[in-house]
C-alpha cells in the first residue's frame, strides 16, 4: 500500500510541476497591456496571436478588457486597499546559555591612561 501511495504522490507531483511550468511560460509569452477608452492601462495574460503586429486592438470593448482583467489578472484578489504597518522597534534579544566549559576569568590591571606626554610646568 505504501508503494502505491508513493507512486500516486510522485505522479501528482510531476503533473503539478509541469502545470506550473506551463503557467509561467504562458505568463511570459502572452502577457500584454491594453489601454481602455478612459486611458486606464490594464496588464493581463491570455493567449492571442502575437505575431500580428499590425492589429494592435484584439479586444472589442472596454467591458471585455475589464472582464479579462478580473479573470486573468486576479484583480478581484488584489484590491487597492491601503495597508498601514507599524515600524518595528529594534529588539535586543539576549539568550544566555549555561557554559559547558569552565573558564577562569581574570582581569589584568593595565593603566594605559597613566601614560602621556610630560607636563609643562
Amino acid at each position: 500500500m505504501h508503494q502505491l501511495t508513493a507512486t500516486y504522490r510522485s505522479i501528482i507531483a510531476y503533473l503539478l510541476s509541469a502545470w506550473m511550468v506551463v503557467i509561467i511560460v504562458s505568463g511570459v509569452v502572452f502577457m500584454h497591456k491594453e489601454v481602455t477608452s478612459t486611458g486606464e492601462i490594464i496588464t493581463h495574460v491570455h493567449p492571442y496571436d502575437f505575431t500580428k503586429k499590425g492589429k494592435p486592438d484584439h479586444h472589442k470593448s472596454d467591458a471585455e478588457i475589464q472582464y479579462l482583467n478580473v479573470v486573468f489578472a486576479g484583480a478581484f484578489v488584489a484590491s487597492d486597499t491601503l495597508i498601514y504597518e507599524i515600524a518595528l522597534s529594534p529588539l535586543y534579544l539576549r539568550i544566555y546559555y549555561a557554559e559547558l566549559i569552565e573558564r577562569i576569568r581574570y582581569n589584568s590591571i593595565v593603566h594605559y591612561d597613566l601614560r602621556g606626554p610630560p607636563r609643562l610646568a
